[in-house]
């Protein structure tokens, strides 16, 4: 089993050795995706998706900070696409 940190940015200092990787949404659309890199910096993996922002203007900064990124629509169905 593995357990994965949601959306809970400012407890990634005391929290990312005891988890197994990191979720997160909108990270880019409010620059607070540097926050993740704990979690990369661990050899953990991040997923990472945007709802809003076009990919061009997050998947160069994502793959720079070495997430797994991806766009989505808020109604989640099988509609993506990856960085």
């Amino acid at each position: 089993m593995a357990v994965g940190l949601k959306n809970d940015l400012d407890q990634i200092p005391q929290l990312v050795d005891d988890f197994d990787f990191a979720v997160n949404e909108q990270c880019a659309q409010y620059d607070e995706c540097e926050a993740l890199t704990r979690f990369v910096d661990a050899g953990k993996a991040v997923f990472h998706v945007e709802y809003e922002l076009p990919t061009e203007r997050f998947c160069p900064r994502s793959r720079e900070l070495g997430l797994s990124s991806m766009r989505k629509e808020y109604d989640l169905g099988a509609w993506r696409r990856a960085c």
